[in-house]
């Protein structure tokens, strides 16, 4: 229900009714581009609307273009279109089921993240992170005025709203203009309750699965016991590096290079459900192959054989760290995760934490880590 509703809040407003006027609108804003997004953070699901606009300084006759960039984003939130009775009007709704259907549709014909997403399914079956950020096609479609309408007042009277700006705007008009937005409403703010997570795997759960493709998917989900807090979280970003983030990096080397069996093989870790997912690009012939290799180079990791990934890990991710900086949209989605983490930890502040990590750190953080499920995906058999 949420991801279709953001849908519909960033298709109109009140004010500007349908495509061809809003369209209109962030045109006059010198080509403004409007965008939105559902992701998953932890147990939370996060909804953003994201507008970028030209900087106020290269404006005709000093126009604050930022000034009314926040004023349209907020008008989406906060005065929708919506008829007499409250509820959003059956065209928008249909027009918007019908994109998040394609964005779903789209997510299985990408089997890199068709594969992913099955895993999430499987290893966080009985948690909320296992519901995909989107929702499901059955659900969408199945979605009530009703249900929308609720979801709106939820929005906007309880949920946590973040608002931040990035460029060289006014920050004190912005201000102005966000609490005369949120003045207009009664809010009621509810954190979002924090659901426990499974931290140690048990029993190895193997799900696999046959389309008609050309490369199979492999994709592996391991636990790692930390909980969101941990002071470990930064060696273990770097383990996760180490392990398989970069050319550097031991699934890189051995798994795919020296050894050949993967098109591509890497890893990440998400410290807000405390897990690391490898993703390989490998036949079927080579799978079996391919995870008894993962967690070989996990084993090796375990006994401190990694001095020169090590090395080449820090090095590469505070690189990759400070270069959020270069990136506006990259920057406002970096402090989107610190502020829905309590935090405001800036790209240099990671930086330097990653610098104090040290070599026994990260072999403690390998020993914390147990695998929990591996996802195959697989060509149909040809019948002989």
């Amino acid at each position: 229900v949420n991801s279709l509703l953001l849908h519909i809040l960033s298709g109109c407003s009140k004010e500007y009714p349908d495509l061809m006027t809003l369209n209109k609108k962030l045109a006059m804003l010198y080509g403004a581009s409007l965008s939105c997004s559902a992701s998953k953070h932890g147990s939370e699901q996060i909804l953003t609307l994201y507008l970028s606009s030209l900087d106020d300084r290269f404006s005709i006759d000093g126009e604050l273009i930022s000034e009314e960039s926040i004023r349209l984003l907020l008008s989406l939130v906060f005065k929708p279109r919506l008829d007499e009775n409250g509820y959003f009007y059956d065209e928008d709704i249909e027009r918007e089921k019908r994109v998040v259907c394609e964005k779903l549709e789209s997510e299985v014909n990408s089997k890199r993240l068709y594969a992913l997403r099955r895993l999430e399914e499987e290893m966080f079956k009985d948690e909320p992170y296992g519901v995909n950020a989107l929702g499901k096609t059955e659900r969408i479609k199945a979605v009530t005025k009703e249900e929308l309408k609720a979801a709106l007042e939820s929005l906007v009277k309880t949920a946590k709203i973040s608002i931040i700006t990035v460029g060289n705007s006014d920050v004190n008009s912005a201000v102005n203009t966000v609490k005369e937005y949120f003045n207009s409403v009664d809010r009621n703010y509810e954190p979002a309750e924090s659901k426990p997570f499974k931290r140690v795997a048990g029993t190895v759960k193997t799900v696999e699965e046959r389309q008609t493709i050309k490369q199979g998917k492999l994709v592996l989900g391991f636990r790692v016991d930390i909980d969101r807090d941990d002071e470990r979280r930064d060696s273990c970003r770097i383990f996760s590096d180490v392990f398989g983030g970069g050319p550097y990096s031991k699934l890189f080397m051995n798994v795919r290079e020296k050894l050949s069996l993967c098109y591509y093989c890497s890893a990440s870790f998400s410290r807000r459900n405390g897990f690391v997912i490898v993703q390989c690009g490998c036949e079927e012939e080579n799978m079996d192959k391919a995870v008894a290799e993962i967690l070989s180079q996990l084993e090796s990791i375990k006994r401190g054989d990694f001095k020169e990934e090590f090395e080449a890990s820090v090095i590469g991710l505070c690189d990759s760290v400070s270069s959020v900086y270069d990136d506006s949209a990259i920057l406002l989605s970096w402090y989107l995760t610190q502020i829905n983490d309590k935090n405001t930890d800036s790209p240099s502040d990671c930086t330097d934490r990653f610098r104090k990590v040290t070599f026994d750190e990260i072999q403690k953080a390998a020993s914390l880590v147990s695998l929990d499920t591996v996802y195959k995906l697989m060509s149909v058999k040809e019948e002989k």
